[in-house]
């Protein structure tokens, strides 16, 4: 039977109970599956790191693109000088051409990111414009009557 030293690390040691309850090693051992060996340890770190690098800057472009395409409408806006600052990052990153795009992308993302508020907004207004609907029916059934 093989020794636990035996096996290399990352191996995947299956283990019996025997009936005198000492545990023993079955002679076969799988190695893990890509994701498990990848995962461990400062190597797997490192890779996992890496392969998060790779898509940012893919995930950052379609969302930049998505913010960008449809800029139809002009806002004019008052920010602190830290906001500011935040969006003059980004322009001298290279991530946007001016402040008018940083600041676009932000509040798309913004938006997004409250989503479910806005959900919540919206259903109010609808209730508002409803009752504002039936409101402008009463007053105009009253204002026949008097008629």
């Amino acid at each position: 039977m093989p020794n636990k030293r035996d096996y290399q690390e990352g191996e995947i040691i299956i283990e019996e109970k025997t009936p005198d309850n000492a545990t023993t090693p079955i002679e076969s051992t799988t190695k893990p599956a890509a994701t498990e060996s990848r995962n461990t340890g400062l190597e797997g770190i490192t890779s996992q790191f890496r392969e998060l690098a790779q898509k940012i800057p893919e995930s950052i472009g379609k969302a930049i693109e998505s913010a960008l395409s449809a800029r139809e409408h002009v806002v004019m806006v008052r920010v602190n000088d830290e906001s500011l600052t935040k969006l003059d990052h980004l322009v001298e990153a290279g991530i946007f051409r001016s402040r008018s795009e940083s600041a676009a992308f932000l509040i798309s993302e913004g938006i997004k990111a409250q989503a479910s508020l806005f959900e919540r907004i919206s259903n109010k207004i609808e209730e508002i414009n409803k009752l504002r609907s039936e409101l402008k029916n009463i007053v105009g059934q009253e204002v026949k009557r008097n008629e």
